[in-house]
């Protein structure tokens, strides 16, 4: 009888969901799962949420998958990941408390299993890598258009963590502000969803967008200040890619989060932004969409535990 391969749990956690997944080990989710993060509860609520997620994986894989093993349980988290101890080096408020949270070391302890932690978008580019494997042998940059600026960098592959596990939070960034001189900001203020709605309520018209979806959604209809909001909004995009340009010379810079999915309205003025700047680099949107970090969880336990091929359960 041929002995089946281990199986995945993969957790992609947000600051408004958790979605969460069993996959073989061809990364083919068997089982998908999804609840609400309660970020905005703090430290103590997410860990009780993170839990309660992977428990519905385990009971999922005791009712159809008993027997088969579980190689380990691969994280995306946000915040500034150390990989090799799994705790939270620095974090925004999104999630209260966050910052010092010794995660791996917690899910091991709760779940006796292996337990990888990365940053959500470095796997979210280790997702879009697996995805195109062509991607693995250059160097490549993401960045994703959230509620903030998120980034990654990989190189032949691999993540490049940094010496302080920060390559890549281009979010972070200080940049001289539009709009009081002298003044700095993250880069994220200007380009991201919420970057997006500080530009275009800045521009002097009688709106104030509440956050990036609003200003799409009046563009759409055809309002004047939001079209010219998000046409600074791709300038300012431009420039940041400009930057990286000249600071890394990537071969592709990949283009992910929510902002993408309406990119149909802002996406040509981006375009014709890059090539009056001459921009060689190839720019394009993520393929994976909001599963990238998921698919990216599961390829990071899948490299850490070195899972093979073999014969998939449930293939």
């Amino acid at each position: 009888m041929t002995k089946s391969a281990p199986l995945l749990i993969a957790v992609d956690l947000g600051g408004t969901k958790i979605r969460a997944a069993v996959f073989n080990a061809s990364l083919r989710p068997l089982f998908k799962t999804e609840l609400a993060s309660e970020a905005c509860d703090g430290r103590d609520s997410v860990l009780s949420a993170l839990s309660e997620a992977i428990d519905r994986n385990l009971g999922w894989l005791a009712q159809h998958a008993p027997g088969v093993p579980v190689a380990g349980i691969g994280i995306s988290t946000a915040g500034v990941v150390d990989a090799q101890s799994g705790v939270i080096l620095d974090a925004t408020d999104a999630i209260p408390g966050w910052r010092g949270t010794e995660l791996l070391a917690w899910l091991e302890g709760r779940f006796h299993l292996p337990v990888a932690v990365e940053n959500d978008v470095k796997c979210a580019l280790l997702g879009e890598l697996n995805a195109s494997p062509s991607l693995a042998t250059v160097r490549v940059v993401m960045l994703t258009l959230g509620t903030g600026l998120g980034g990654a960098i990989a190189e032949a592959g691999g993540i490049v963590g940094g010496a302080h596990s920060v390559a890549g939070h281009f979010g972070r960034m200080p940049v001289p502000s539009p709009w009081e001189q002298g003044a700095m900001l993250p880069l994220e203020a200007l380009v991201s969803g919420t970057g997006l709605a500080n530009v275009a309520s800045k521009i002097g018209g009688a709106r104030e967008y509440s956050n990036g979806r609003a200003v799409l959604e009046q563009a759409t209809s055809g309002d004047a200040q939001a079209l010219l909001g998000i046409n600074r909004f791709c300038g300012h995009l431009a420039m940041a890619l400009e930057q990286l340009y000249w600071a890394l010379d990537p071969d592709t810079i990949l283009i992910g989060g929510g902002l993408v999915e309406a990119r149909e309205l802002w996406w040509p003025r981006l375009q014709e932004k890059c090539r009056h700047a001459g921009l060689p680099t190839e720019i394009r949107p993520a393929q994976l969409n909001n599963d990238a970090g998921l698919y990216g969880a599961g390829a990071l336990i899948k490299s850490m535990m070195n899972v093979g091929v073999g014969t998939d359960a449930g293939k």
